[in-house]
C-alpha cells in the first residue's frame, strides 16, 4: 500500500467518523514539526482545532550548530519556548527531553518529525555502466538528497585503469554508491568496477566510505564479500534502480541514502542524535520530505506541481509532473552559503540584467555576492543590495529547474517548461519579501510559466514539516492542507506569443461574490498587471485574449474561478518567450516598469 492509500483511506474514515480529539497514543493529539537549516531553525506545531488538524502556532531562531553553541539542540530548545510562551503548551520537560507522548491538552505532544539540511553536502562517488541506462538512475536517486558527486565511473570512462586507481585513491569521500546491470543479466562489466574498488580502498589508509549497493541483484554477496569482509567496507543493499531496461525504481535507494544523511548528521552535529532519538523514524533531509508533500499535492489536487525551495546552501527542485515524481537536490546552489558557486554557473552580466538602475562600480554585484558567502546570515541593507539578492534568486531557481527538467520523462528539453497548475515557493528569501509581488516576479522572469498558475507560498517552513509527518498522520497532513497550510498569493495568467508593444492583447473582468456588476479590465502587450482581489475570496474572471493565448486554454474566451490571494489576479502580457531590449536603459526601464506595477497597492 502507498502512502497515498493509507492518506486517502485515513480521509474516507475521518469522513464517517467523529472528529479526533485528544489520545495519549498519538492519533488525536497534537503534532510538532521542527527543520534544521544552515541559518534557520523552524518548529511548527499542529493541533486539533472545532475538529480539523490545524496550524496553531511556530518558532524560529537562527542555527546553533556552529560557533559558540556548536550544538543544534540550542536553537531547538529556543524554537519550542517560542512556541510555549504563544499556546502555553509545554513541550520540554526538567531534564530537558521532549513530553511524548502526550499528557493532557497543554502537556507534550504525540508526534514528533524532524528534517535537517544543514550542514555540507555527503561527498560521493556514482560507479556504474552505462550513462544512459544505469547511470542516470543511479545520478536520479542521488538527486533525493544533499549529496556532491565528485566523480564518476562508468564504461565509458576513457581513464586506464591505473588512473582510476590513482583517482579514488587521491578522493575522500563518504559514500560509493553502486548501480548497474539489470536483474539476471550479465555481471562481468560490473563485476571489473568492483574489483577496481576493492583494490583501491585495500590500499588506502584513509577513512573509508560506505557503500550503497543498488544494482544487479546477482552481485549482492559478492559485493558483501569483497567490499564488506574482505575490504573491511561498510556495505548496504538497496533494490536495483534499473531492474529491467523499461523499469526505473529509485525508491529503495532513495530510503537508504537519506538514512545515510540522518547518520551522518548524527556523527558530525552535536545534537541531532538526541533529537533523532525522539522520532520513530529517524530524522529526514529537509528536501526528502519536501519532494514528498509534493508528490501529496500532486495527487490530492490532481494536477501538475512544481515546488522550489531555495535555502542557504542548497536548492530542492520537485515536481509532481502527468503523476510521475522527481526530486533534485542542487547541493551547492543557494543564496548564502553556496553564493560564490552561483559565479560558476552565470556570468555576472546575468544578474546585472535583472537591476533596475546602473551599479555604481562593476564590482558592486561580485562583492555582495561574495559577502553573501561569507556572511549567509546578512539581509540587504539597500534597495539596491535587495535588487542583487532577487537578481541571484532569479538565477537560481532557472539554473536549479531547467537542470531538474533533464530528469523529467517525456519532457522536451528545449523551449518553455511544460504547464503547472500549481507552484509552491519555500525558502526565507522566496517567501518574505517586503511585497510579495517580488516572489511572483522571481516566478514570472526565471520559469517563464504557462497558462494559469495557482502561486502559493510557504513562509513557516510547513511542506517540509507535513512530508516529514505524512507517513505516520496522513490525516494530520490532508487536515492542514484543507485548513490552509500555506500563504495564497495568487493566480498567475501568462500569456503565449507575440505582438506590438503597446498593445491590447487581453480584456477581461473579475467579480467577486460581493461585486454587484463585474469589474473590466485590459491589459497591454509587453507589461505585467496586477488586478486585486480580497483575500480567500472567490471570483469568477473572464480572459478573452487578443493575438496572444492562454497555453491549455483553446478557446478564444476563457471563464475560470480564482481564490483571492496577496496579491489577487496577476496577468503576464510579455509573451512567450521574452526578451530583453538591446538598450541598457530601455532594459533598466521595463523592470522598474514591471516592479512598480505588480507591487503598487491599488483600491479594491
Amino acid at each position: 500500500m502507498s502512502l497515498l492509500d493509507g492518506v486517502f483511506d485515513e480521509r474516507r474514515e475521518s469522513e464517517a467518523q467523529p472528529p479526533p480529539s485528544y489520545t495519549p497514543e498519538g492519533k488525536g493529539g497534537a503534532v510538532l514539526a521542527v527543520d534544521i537549516g544552515n541559518v534557520h531553525t523552524r518548529a511548527v506545531l499542529l493541533d486539533v482545532v472545532d475538529g480539523m488538524y490545524r496550524f496553531v502556532a511556530r518558532g524560529e531562531t537562527p542555527t546553533t550548530a556552529s560557533a559558540p553553541w556548536e550544538d543544534v539542540l540550542v536553537g531547538l530548545y529556543r524554537a519550542l519556548e517560542s512556541i510555549t510562551e504563544s499556546t502555553g503548551r509545554r513541550l520540554i520537560d526538567e531534564e530537558e527531553q521532549l513530553i511524548m507522548p502526550e499528557r493532557d491538552n497543554f502537556f507534550g505532544v504525540s508526534t514528533f518529525a524532524a528534517t535537517v539540511s544543514a550542514g555540507k553536502p555527503i561527498r560521493a562517488i556514482l560507479v556504474g555502466l552505462m550513462p544512459d541506462v544505469s547511470l542516470i538512475s543511479g545520478k536520479r536517486a542521488a538527486d533525493s538528497t544533499y549529496l556532491s558527486l565528485v566523480d564518476v565511473f562508468s564504461l565509458a570512462d576513457r581513464r586506464t585503469e591505473e588512473q582510476r586507481l590513482d583517482a579514488l585513491l587521491k578522493t575522500d569521500v563518504d559514500l560509493v554508491l553502486i548501480v548497474g546491470g539489470t536483474d539476471g543479466g550479465a555481471v562481468e562489466s560490473l563485476r571489473k568496477q568492483i574489483d577496481i574498488l576493492a583494490l583501491a580502498y585495500s590500499l588506502s589508509d584513509s577513512p573509508k566510505p560506505t557503500v550503497l549497493y543498488a544494482g544487479n541483484a546477482d552481485l549482492r554477496e559478492e559485493v558483501r564479500e569483497k567490499l564488506g569482509e574482505e575490504v573491511g567496507l561498510h556495505v548496504i543493499i538497496a533494490d536495483n534502480v534499473r531492474p529491467t531496461l523499461e523499469v526505473e525504481h529509485l525508491e529503495s535507494a532513495q530510503a537508504r541514502l537519506a538514512s545515510l544523511y540522518h547518520a551522518q548528521k548524527a556523527r558530525s552535529t552535536s545534537g541531532l542524535g538526541e533529537i533523532g532519538g525522539w522520532t520513530d523514524e529517524g530524522i529526514y533531509p529537509t528536501a526528502h520530505s519536501f519532494g514528498r508533500l509534493i508528490h501529496i499535492l500532486g495527487r490530492v489536487w490532481e494536477q501538475d506541481v512544481l515546488g522550489i525551495d531555495v535555502g542557504s546552501a542548497a536548492t530542492a527542485v520537485a515536481a509532481s509532473l502527468r503523476r510521475q515524481d522527481y526530486l533534485n537536490v542542487f547541493g551547492e546552489l543557494g543564496i548564502g552559503h553556496s553564493a560564490q558557486k552561483l559565479l560558476e554557473q552565470v556570468r555576472p552580466q546575468s544578474l546585472t540584467r535583472w537591476l533596475t538602475y546602473e551599479p555604481e562600480h562593476p564590482d558592486d554585484v561580485l562583492d555582495y555576492v561574495w559577502n553573501k558567502y561569507l556572511f549567509p546570515h546578512t539581509v540587504p541593507a539597500t534597495p539596491g543590495d535587495l535588487e542583487i539578492e532577487y537578481a541571484m534568486a532569479r538565477e537560481i531557481v532557472r539554473n536549479a529547474t531547467l537542470n531538474a527538467r533533464t530528469s523529467w520523462r517525456n519532457v522536451s528539453q528545449k523551449g518553455l517548461l511544460p504547464p503547472f497548475g500549481t507552484i509552491l515557493l519555500s525558502g526565507a528569501t522566496l517567501t518574505r519579501p517586503p511585497h510579495y509581488g517580488w516572489s511572483a516576479l522571481i516566478v514570472l522572469d526565471a520559469l517563464l510559466p504557462l497558462g494559469i498558475t495557482r502561486l502559493l507560498a510557504d513562509p513557516y517552513g510547513m511542506a517540509s514539516a507535513l512530508g516529514a509527518i505524512a507517513p505516520s498522520h496522513p490525516t494530520a497532513v490532508v487536515q492542514a492542507l484543507e485548513t490552509g497550510a500555506f500563504v495564497e498569493l495568487g493566480t498567475l495568467v501568462s500569456l503565449s506569443g507575440r505582438a506590438r508593444r503597446g498593445e491590447v492583447v487581453l480584456r477581461g473582468e473579475v467579480r467577486t461574490g460581493d461585486e454587484a456588476a463585474p469589474r473590466p479590465f485590459e491589459v497591454r502587450y509587453g507589461t505585467v498587471a496586477r488586478i486585486p482581489l480580497p483575500y480567500e475570496a472567490e471570483a469568477e474572471v473572464t480572459l478573452q485574449p487578443r493575438r496572444l493565448e492562454i497555453a491549455g486554454s483553446p478557446r478564444r474566451v476563457t471563464k475560470l474561478r480564482v481564490r483571492g490571494g496577496e496579491l489577487g489576479l496577476v496577468v503576464d502580457a510579455r509573451g512567450r518567450p521574452w526578451r530583453f531590449p538591446r538598450s541598457s536603459e530601455a532594459r533598466r526601464k521595463l523592470m522598474r516598469d514591471w516592479l512598480e506595477a505588480i507591487t503598487r497597492e491599488e483600491e479594491l
